[in-house]
This record gives structure tokens, C-alpha cells and sequence, in this order.
């Protein structure tokens, strides 16, 4: 894959403003080579770098990721601790168990318990297990992590196992549509659309995105970025134009790697209603790493827009390093993201 191809050569950039671009970059792609995140895991534990922890939560952690996580919880400060505990929350239930004695220091027995019912359980019992944790979710007063890893598992083995069926998620899915807010029943349903590959359902997750509820976004993103397909390009597109939905929207098609999506994000900046709005476009624009989004970028940095939301400058200065462009401010985007990066 051409978009691979070109993030390879700069995975273990020394570079600062290079290393968070492709870590944002690959942050929700969801076909990174399980070997490159062994290696980011590897130099996030070298370096003990903070930042890496959040843009590593939804890649798959491999037994060699998982060891170098063991090794730098054992030698983490307190204070980063839980960092390395809700990354190890996303390991896969078969690779914690066969970890168990180097893990049970970092995660409570009663995850081990939950994952020897998943692995072991029948129907019956894994459905419990799933229902108790929805239940923990809904009646929790914060977002749990924990608990919604918990439960992604849970979900997992139900799909693998084929122990939910079509017309349960499509009658979860209708309870949750007639609602302000979504349950996590109805959340975990678009997460199973998802698990399931169920592609009939892309029309309807897209018209999810003017909902105003971040899980149930991020959700439901992930699993149209998932699919891979200008199927979920021609219907995103539709709402990457409204500007109540233009964050997630740009998102998916910065994150979705065809020609059609990077023609639908040149077209939607091309019509943007809203100035302020251009930073989601031109930073998805940019993440898809084409030679054809360089005159987009030029115009932005030209014009001279800021926003709180990206650091302009990095963005600039890490695309045309990884495309190989020379430009006259290269530096000068260099030394203001260097200043910006030691004010932050």
C-alpha cells in the first residue's frame, strides 16, 4: 500500500515533529503491521514518553509489544503507571491469560476471572458477563476505560463465537436510534456492526455522526474507518460538508486511503462555509499522504490560518519531509512547531 510505503522509512523517526505526525497518522488506521507497533510500544518505553500512550490504544498489541509493556511497567513511576494499565487493558484475553504471572501485578484478578469465562464460558455465561459490564457502563458516572475494554471483549467472543444474530443488533440499534443518547448496548451494537463486517449498516452508521455523543462517535468512526471502502466514502461525504458533523467526518476520509477520498475532502475545502473549519480538512487532507493535496496545503499555510485545534507548522513541516518537497519556509515552520513544542 502506497500509504505505507510512505510512512516506513520515518516509524522511528528521531525527529519530534515527524514522530507525533506519524503517530497521529496511524492513530486510527486500522491496518498498521503488528510489528510496527511492537516497535513504537518498544521506543515508547525507551524514551518514557507520555504522549505515545493515547495513539497507541487502538493498535493490536502482539506477545512481543506486550513483553516490552510488562518490562517498562515493572520499572514505570507511579505517576505513569496507569498509562501502561489501560494499554495492557487492550490485550487480547488469550495473550493476558498466558502472561498472567507477569501481569496479575498490573491488573486486578477480577479481569482474569472475566477473560477465563470468555475464553472458557459457554453462551450462557459469556452473555452474563457482557450484560453485567453494559449494565457497570450505563450506571457508572464517568466514562470507564476499564470497563469498556472489558466489554469489547466481551463483544468480540460473542461475534467470533456467532452468539448474536442479526435481528438482536438490528432491534438494539432501533431502541437506541428513538433516544437522545445511546445505552452501550446500542453503542457496542455499532461496535459489533463492525466486528461482524456488516457493510449493510454503513448508511446508517454514517447519519450517526450528527449525534452528539463522543463514545458513541468514536465508535462509531472506528467502524466505518474499518471497512475500508468508498462505499463508507460516498456516504460520509455527505455529512463532511455539516459543520455539526465535519470533525469525525473529515476524519474517516483522512483515515480511509482511496483516490475517491481524497477527491471528496479536496471538494469539501473547496465549499467549506466555515473558515474555521478548514483546520479538520486540511489536516485530514495531509494525513493521506498524495502528492495532490500539496497545493491545499500551500494555500492554507499561505493564507496564514491558526487554530487551536493543530499545529499548523508541524503539520506542514512533517508532510513535506515525508513526501520529499523542498519549500522556502521549511525551516521557518521547523523553528515556530520547535518553539511551540518547548512552550507546550
Amino acid at each position: 500500500m502506497y500509504f505505507l510505503e510512505k510512512i516506513e522509512p520515518h516509524l522511528l523517526s528521531e525527529d519530534i515533529h515527524i514522530k507525533e505526525f506519524v503517530l497521529q497518522v496511524l492513530r486510527d488506521f486500522p491496518n498498521v503491521p503488528e510489528e510496527w507497533t511492537a516497535k513504537l510500544v518498544k521506543r515508547m518505553v525507551d524514551s518514557n514518553s507520555i504522549f505515545m500512550f493515547m495513539e497507541l490504544k487502538k493498535h493490536t498489541l502482539n506477545e512481543e509489544a506486550v513483553q516490552f509493556l510488562i518490562e517498562g511497567a515493572k520499572v514505570a513511576a507511579p505517576e505513569k503507571l496507569h498509562m501502561y494499565q489501560q494499554l495492557l487493558t487492550i490485550v487480547e484475553p488469550e495473550l493476558a491469560v498466558e502472561y498472567k504471572q507477569e501481569l496479575s501485578t498490573f491488573l486486578p484478578e477480577d479481569v482474569f476471572r472475566l477473560y477465563d469465562i470468555l475464553i472458557h464460558g459457554d453462551e450462557h455465561q459469556v452473555w452474563m458477563e457482557y450484560r453485567r459490564l453494559l449494565n457497570k457502563l450505563d450506571r457508572s458516572q464517568e466514562y470507564n476505560e476499564a470497563l469498556f475494554q472489558q466489554a469489547r471483549h466481551a463483544a468480540n467472543v460473542l461475534a467470533k463465537k456467532g452468539w448474536i444474530t442479526d435481528t438482536e443488533i438490528a432491534h438494539i440499534l432501533n431502541e437506541n436510534l428513538n433516544e437522545d443518547y445511546f445505552k452501550f448496548a446500542g453503542i457496542f451494537a455499532v461496535y459489533l456492526i463492525g466486528a461482524l463486517g456488516k457493510k449493510e449498516y454503513i448508511s446508517l452508521l454514517a447519519g450517526l455522526l450528527t449525534r452528539e455523543d463522543d463514545v458513541l462517535l468514536e465508535v462509531t468512526a472506528d467502524v466505518l474507518i474499518s471497512f475500508q471502502t468508498d462505499q463508507v466514502v460516498n456516504e460520509v461525504s455527505l455529512y463532511v460538508k455539516n459543520p455539526d458533523a465535519i470533525i469525525y467526518g473529515a476524519s474517516i476520509l483522512g483515515t480511509i486511503k482511496s483516490d475517491l477520498a481524497v477527491q471528496e475532502l479536496k471538494q469539501a475545502f473547496d465549499m467549506l462555509e466555515y473558515e474555521e473549519d478548514a483546520v479538520f480538512l486540511i489536516e485530514a487532507l495531509a494525513h493521506q499522504l498524495t502528492d495532490e493535496v500539496k497545493p491545499f496545503i500551500d494555500e492554507y499555510m499561505e493564507e496564514g490560518m491558526e487554530s487551536f485545534m493543530i499545529e499548523s507548522e508541524q503539520l506542514a513541516y512533517s508532510y513535506y519531509k515525508i513526501m520529499g518537497y523542498e519549500h522556502p519556509e521549511l525551516e521557518n515552520w521547523r523553528r515556530i512547531a520547535d518553539a511551540k513544542e518547548s512552550s507546550f
